[in-house]
């Protein structure tokens, strides 16, 4: 009986959750208050709760290009990841923004293909999947948003870790990009009270393949060379679902979150927030082993998770500083079929939250922004 590797933990499909909105604002005109905030169209991305971390706060003001970089922390009972978000925007007209997020990245952790092998601990790092984003305030008080992000596959997909002839291609939480686009739409909502603002947002995700010049499967002449070729998984110019070229599939999601910003106090935002993201479909993983196509559902896949989020920002209008802690909830993960790991119905199945998860991962973040020119 064969079983699917096992990593403790969640996913760390943070690495593309966050997408960040600045201004191109006249340096001589302040900055709206809160502009900064809200979800995919103002401080966040959809497609999946992920850590949940998004700036809440009053920005900077003035400046016609906007930077704003994330460093964050990830760390499991056995993995640990170090991220670094930076951000460019620029407000073509008074309502629109539009920007991009270059991310890089460090995993380490420990893996275990089989449940008879002895784990092993495996690093890597480097430039992920790049994201660009679009954002439009909508309505004659400027209170909501609509949103909409492409992230593309720069991020290599098939790293690889072992002795010549017998490497074997790592999970896909220790890869640097997913080997997929994905096109993430979006609906912010914000409401102001007598010290603080309510957010709301919701987002949906859909993950794809294309090659729209070569219409083949990148790894046809070296991983698949031995495999009779047919379908549109291994000749194609698009799919519109997202299995990628080793035959991983990522499902579509909905998410979505309610956050509430406190500025009772001078010179800081304090804000508390839930994220919650739920995937349309079970998610898939390709073989370990290099030159063998057998992808099968992903024993770990969480049928729910959501993300319990602290902010603080430090307002300076110049220079604002952004700490922020993430706590993860999600639900037990299924596990294989014993009779046959072939079967998505174990992963299917809603479950009651991984207790003995809870505490055991979490996420620290800490964000500057600054405007130029």
């Amino acid at each position: 009986m064969k079983k699917n590797f096992l990593i403790k933990g969640c996913s760390l499909v943070a690495l593309a959750a966050v997408a960040f909105y600045a201004g191109f604002n006249s340096p001589v005109t302040p900055a709206t208050p809160w502009q900064s905030i809200g979800g995919c169209g103002a401080g966040g991305s959809g497609g999946g709760s992920g850590d949940g971390i998004k700036w809440i706060g009053q920005g900077v003001s003035g400046g016609y290009l906007e930077a704003e970089v994330f460093t964050k922390y990830n760390v499991g009972q056995n993995f640990s990841a170090f991220t670094v978000n930076p951000h460019f925007s620029i407000k073509p007209t008074w309502d629109t923004k539009v920007g991009v997020t270059i991310p890089f990245m460090s995993h380490q952790g420990e893996v275990q293909y089989r449940s008879n092998q002895t784990p092993t601990d495996r690093t890597t790092g480097g430039l992920g999947d790049i994201s660009f984003d679009f954002s439009k305030t909508i309505g004659s008080g400027g209170a909501a948003s609509l949103s909409a992000s492409l992230t593309i596959p720069t991020g290599q997909y098939d790293v690889k870790r072992g002795k010549d002839g017998g490497k074997e291609i790592l999970p896909s939480s220790f890869q640097k990009g997913s080997g997929l686009y994905s096109l993430t739409l979006g609906w912010d909502y914000s409401r102001d009270t007598d010290k603080g603002i309510w957010l709301y947002s919701l987002s949906y995700t859909h993950p794809f393949a294309m090659h729209l010049f070569s219409g083949e499967n990148e790894f046809n002449d070296s991983y698949w060379k031995d495999i009779k070729k047919h379908g549109d998984r291994f000749n194609y110019r698009f799919k519109p679902y997202g299995e990628n070229d080793l035959g991983a599939f990522t499902p579509p999601s909905i998410g979505g979150s309610v956050a509430y910003g406190y500025r009772g106090r001078s010179g800081i935002v304090q804000s508390f927030g839930v994220n919650f993201s739920i995937p349309l479909g079970v998610a898939w993983i390709s073989s370990e082993s290099e030159g063998t196509y057998d992808p099968r559902p992903d024993p770990d896949h969480q049928a729910w998770s959501l993300a319990l989020v602290y902010g603080l920002e430090f307002s300076n209008p110049d220079f604002p500083v952004f700490l922020a802690f993430s706590l993860p909830i999600h639900d037990k993960a299924g596990g294989a079929n014993a009779q046959n790991e072939y079967s998505e119905k174990p992963m299917k199945k809603w479950n009651a939250p991984d207790w003995s998860d809870i505490g055991q991962q979490w996420t620290i973040a800490v964000g500057v922004k600054g405007s130029f020119f």
